[in-house]
């Protein structure tokens, strides 16, 4: 691009040089009338050709900004950029195709983003779903039996069989509760991320027998909910997939903060993650951090041992 406007230029000015040899034009000592406005007129002329022959040679780029300022990655489609020609140069046909590649990669990802989001949403409506079934309506379906034969009791047999009922609809309640908690987590509205992530820890340990070191930061910056909210499910979704898949020993739960921003770790010394495809919970991990602004890193614990999950997120 810069050789073509340099050639423009260059033969313009050899073109007005060879005009002034050719030419009985002359400019006296003492110019007159006639020489200001022969000077004035091949000025405007040379003027006139620089513009047209540099608009046409940047004409492809004028078109290719055309194209950037119309193109919509949420369409799904998009028109075929300028590609290269005889009147284009090659920096613009290069241009040109990174432009393509790139809107091409683009709604690859939003195709692939959507896919897995579509996914781990059927992922945890099925989960839910089995956990209302084995938990929630096996209970319901007991307690209706169970009053169904309290109809023919009396006496102490009657007793006991409610007392049996209060017991059942107890652990009922336990169950729902359990799996809103999943849901909504409810010590991060009450009692801030800390907490939250204090009583995470401790309620994986409870149901896993895997213990969780925590090494949380006491004096956390002021957050926003989105912020919080985030860095909590990462930790959660990160625990999660220990308790899945990496066959640890033990779990470390950090949080620090940096002077510029918020530092959240989750390392196990488990079998590590090796060559294995980003599943929809990684994906998921990394939709949420760009959500504030944040960048997630997975990969080899200390030493190469296990599996460190990294989230960083600005103040």
């Amino acid at each position: 691009m810069l050789q073509r406007v340099v050639l423009v230029d260059a033969a313009l000015v050899f073109l007005a040089v060879a005009l002034l040899v050719v030419s009985p034009a002359t400019v006296s000592r003492s110019t007159t009338t006639a020489e200001v406005a022969i000077l004035l007129l091949g000025a405007t002329a040379l003027l006139t050709l620089t513009t047209v022959m540099t608009r046409r040679a940047l004409a492809p780029l004028r078109l290719l900004a055309e194209l950037m300022g119309r193109a919509d990655p949420a369409s799904g489609t998009h028109a075929p950029v300028p590609g290269a020609g005889p009147g284009t140069a090659r920096e613009v046909a290069d241009l040109a195709a990174a432009f393509d590649a790139m809107l091409t990669r683009l709604e690859d990802e939003r195709r692939r983003a959507t896919r897995l989001a579509i996914d781990a949403q059927e992922a945890e409506r099925a989960r839910l779903a089995r956990e209302l079934h084995d938990e929630v309506a096996q209970l319901l379906t007991a307690m209706t039996l169970q009053l169904q034969g309290a109809e023919r009791l009396d006496g102490p047999a009657l007793a006991a069989r409610v007392t049996a009922l209060r017991e059942a609809a107890h652990g009922g309640s336990d169950a729902v509760r359990e799996i809103m908690r999943g849901l909504r987590p409810e010590a991060l509205e009450d009692f801030g991320l800390r907490a939250a992530l204090v009583a995470l820890a401790s309620g994986v340990t409870e149901r896993t027998g895997v213990p969780v070191r925590r090494a949380l930061d006491a004096q956390l910056p002021p957050l926003t909910p989105e912020v919080e909210l985030v860095v909590y499910r990462v930790a959660q979704e990160a625990l999660a997939n220990v308790m899945r898949h990496a066959d640890a020993a033990t779990v470390d739960l950090v949080l620090a903060v940096d002077p510029d921003r918020l530092v959240l770790e989750v390392r196990d010394d488990g079998r590590g993650v090796g060559d294995a495809p980003a599943g929809s919970g990684r994906q998921g991990m990394r939709e949420r951090a760009l959500l504030v602004g944040g960048r997630l890193a997975v990969g080899p614990g200390p030493q190469g041992v296990g599996t460190t999950v990294r989230l960083e997120v600005p103040r």
